[in-house]
């Protein structure tokens, strides 16, 4: 039997803004929790984030609206990813989108 820690560990990710208006950096903090085994989830201000599936040796990340992101070697990798993709979406004008 496995006993999971459920703690939830966060971090602040730095991620610029893709305006020219404003050089300045945000910052996004993400929280993660292992929800399951193997299976973590991150949250952004109370939202669903996405989540990382371990299989085996790989590490799936899916977004906010469960878009797949890709496939990792390890979990910090894997949640850096995330943590930059919300920073993408969460910090772009519409104006600024193609």
């Amino acid at each position: 039997m496995t006993l999971l820690d459920h703690s939830t560990t966060s971090r602040t990710a730095t991620t610029s803004r893709t305006a020219t208006t404003q050089a300045a950096p945000e910052e996004l903090e993400v929280a993660w929790r292992l929800a399951d085994t193997d299976f973590w989830v991150a949250s952004y201000n109370g939202y669903f984030g996405g989540t990382i599936d371990r299989n085996g040796d790989h590490f799936y990340v899916r977004d906010t609206f469960a878009q797949y992101l890709g496939d990792f070697g390890d979990l910090v990798a894997a949640q850096l990813h995330l943590e930059r993709h919300l920073g993408r979406l969460l910090f772009t004008k519409l104006s600024d989108l193609p």
